[in-house]
């Protein structure tokens, strides 16, 4: 596995050719940034037109809270309703180059129907991994792109060893977003759609839910790289966000060390980040401290809060991972962390669908 000194190397298109540079408008989803991605170009292009995604202003939601620009990155508008499309596109292209025709994942449900999707648009064989405890309709996404489901009982922890066991079969790649190199490769597209975005102004924050940490790896590798380049890209503060009840990062940070503390989690509604032993937390941990940025935990009574203030005053329908960026913000804004004058982006990371309220 790579370290995130290592995932850095890509080098992007020069900024004397400017940001279109970076993009190549021949092609669709992710590999609209072929120039500018650290991938073999022998490999396949495996797309449902992910990325693109829009970002637009939460002037309601944001004076509600203090802020003057607060802006949501809609990642859940993603083919699947989550910005793992992104990492998967990625993942499963890179394995289909390499001629496996099955792949085994490990996801508390997101990942794993990101993964299965894109097995099925390229031909191969899934066999997704999951807790007990998944919420039904990601079990039922999952199901529906014709994987194999595996529920396993226990922690997050418990069934990405089962997966792991599972990958011994000759033949059988593990498709892990959170270890698998090409995974972050995608997600720093992300990174570089907002860096575009924000390219004549500047943006101070980022406030990104975190379980294994994905997302967060991507957007910071995207503006190491665009920095490497000689683009004016400042890497905003990246602040993680987990739930109260699975904080690893947070008791960590606030210690000052560099690996993940050990916890005993609970069940929470924001189980997407319930990841007790994230795999690239010390890269995660590091990331943020270069950024300047924090890690904050977020209660489950908050995140349910902030998921019905948004879908009232925005009409964004987040599912609980999602809604807990949005929390934290409203704590680092109480806090004097983030000021009201400063320009916030939260990604909407997954869609409200996955958890349904009734």
């Amino acid at each position: 596995m790579k370290t995130i000194a290592e995932l850095v190397q890509t080098r992007l298109p020069d900024a004397a050719d400017g940001w279109p540079s970076l993009r190549d408008a021949t092609r669709t989803g992710i590999w609209r940034y072929r120039p500018s991605l650290g991938l073999s170009h022998d490999i396949p292009e495996i797309s449902l037109g992910e990325g693109d995604t829009p970002i637009v202003p939460l002037p309601r939601w944001g004076s509600a809270i203090g802020l003057d620009r607060a802006f949501a990155k809609l990642e859940y508008l993603g083919p699947t309703g989550s910005f793992k499309d992104r990492g998967a596109a990625a993942v499963i292209a890179v394995l289909a180059g390499q001629g496996f025709r099955e792949i085994v994942e490990d996801s508390s449900g997101n990942a794993g129907a990101a993964m299965a999707a894109y097995a099925a648009r390229a031909g191969l064989k899934a066999r997704i991994f999951v807790p007990e405890s998944a919420a039904a309709a990601k079990r039922a996404q999952i199901g529906g792109y014709g994987a194999e489901l595996v529920a396993i009982q226990g922690t997050r922890e418990d069934v990405a060893a089962a997966a792991e066991a599972a990958v011994a079969a000759d033949g059988v790649a593990y498709a892990s977003h959170s270890r698998h190199p090409a995974f972050v490769e995608g997600t720093k597209t992300c990174g570089l759609e907002i860096a575009a975005s924000f390219a004549s102004e500047t943006l101070d924050h980022v406030v990104i839910p975190v379980g294994n940490g994905g997302l967060l790896l991507g957007i910071f590798k995207a503006y190491m790289e665009l920095k490497a380049a000689g683009f004016s890209a400042r890497l905003p503060r990246l602040h993680g966000v987990q739930a109260a009840v699975c904080a690893p990062l947070v008791t960590a940070f606030d210690r000052g060390s560099p690996q993940p503390a050990i916890v005993n989690p609970r069940p929470t509604v924001a189980s997407g980040v319930a990841v007790a032993r994230p795999v690239r937390g010390h890269e995660v941990l590091a990331a943020i401290r270069v950024s300047g940025g924090t890690v904050v935990s977020v209660e489950d009574d908050e995140a349910q809060t902030a998921r019905f203030e948004l879908g009232r005053f925005e009409g964004l329908d987040l599912e609980f991972t999602s809604a807990i960026g949005f929390a934290a913000v409203g704590y680092l804004r109480n806090t004097g962390v983030i000021r009201q004058q400063e320009v916030v982006v939260i990604p909407a990371t997954g869609s409200g669908l996955k958890d349904i309220v009734v």
